[in-house]
């Protein structure tokens, strides 16, 4: 078997024990989590049919939606469907990607702490994933700009150049891809779906903004752009490391200089005065 096809079947098949650590961990989530969830459910529809049962039966429908819209305000996540099978992979998915908007979280013990036992696992497994689909990738468009470079006779600084910008671009499309995609969707300004995108391929997840849409297929392609956003940054991240070595060098040599020149101009100054 060669090299290339040694690392294709590695990568493949971490990318396969992530999706199935995220597959179990959701099933886990949603047994775990949807009992509870059902109970509040069915808590509400008591109270509501209690509050309903003193109300003239012509004011049910007026007081019906105030009283969902208090049960929305309250911001209570399990109360509202949202242990499904799809919602449990996206929130898997967060918390490997250390991203955790916060739009669903565990309320029962036994679903905090295998949480904490999810994470710990599911953290490493995953950057171990994007580390190796982002280095692919850089090295994939690495290996074209050379093809490239040799074909238009260019040197290795222009061919270097090319690839961190085509890095840059592949990053730059997917999130104006997303970030349209979001604004038909979800209806979003421009700037909120830009936002959104920013903070979520980031991982810094503020929660301030989520989408609503419910539909499985959209779940799928935020799954999808999510990753895909991982890894487009990543590369960037891979393509830069040159780059960021030889500035931090530069830094390191011009800081030693200074100090050198300040300790060599500090010692003659002393041999002189004296």
């Amino acid at each position: 078997m060669s090299k290339l096809g040694g690392k294709i079947i590695a990568a493949f098949a971490t990318f396969v024990a992530v999706l199935t650590y995220l597959a179990i961990g959701a099933a886990i989530f949603q047994a775990i989590e949807q009992d509870h969830e059902i109970e509040q459910r069915e808590a509400y529809d008591r109270e509501l049919s209690k509050l309903l049962d003193k109300v003239d039966p012509v004011f049910h429908d007026e007081l019906k939606a105030p009283c969902h819209m208090i049960e929305i305000l309250e911001a209570n996540p399990n109360s509202t469907a949202q242990w499904n099978f799809v919602n449990s992979v996206i929130f898997c998915l967060t918390i490997v990607t250390t991203i955790g908007y916060g739009a669903a979280y565990p309320v029962t013990d036994e679903g905090r702490g295998f949480c904490i036992f999810f994470a710990l696992i599911g953290i490493p497994l995953f950057m171990a994933c994007l580390a190796v689909y982002a280095q692919h990738t850089a090295n994939l468009i690495r290996c074209i700009m050379k093809k490239l470079g040799l074909t238009h006779g260019l040197g290795d600084a222009q061919t270097e150049r090319m690839q961190q910008w085509i890095t840059m671009a592949f990053c730059l499309t997917v999130i104006l891809t997303f970030s349209i995609y979001l604004c038909i969707m979800e209806g979003w300004s421009f700037i909120d779906s830009l936002y959104f995108t920013f903070v979520s391929f980031t991982t810094i997840g503020f929660g301030d903004l989520y989408p609503s849409s419910s539909s499985t297929d959209f779940h799928i392609i935020f799954i999808f752009f999510l990753i895909l956003g991982l890894i487009s940054l990543g590369t960037v991240i891979e393509a830069q490391t040159d780059n960021f070595g030889r500035l931090l060098s530069t830094i390191s040599s011009s800081c030693d200089c200074l100090c050198k020149g300040r300790c060599f101009g500090g010692g003659q100054r002393e041999q002189a005065e004296a």
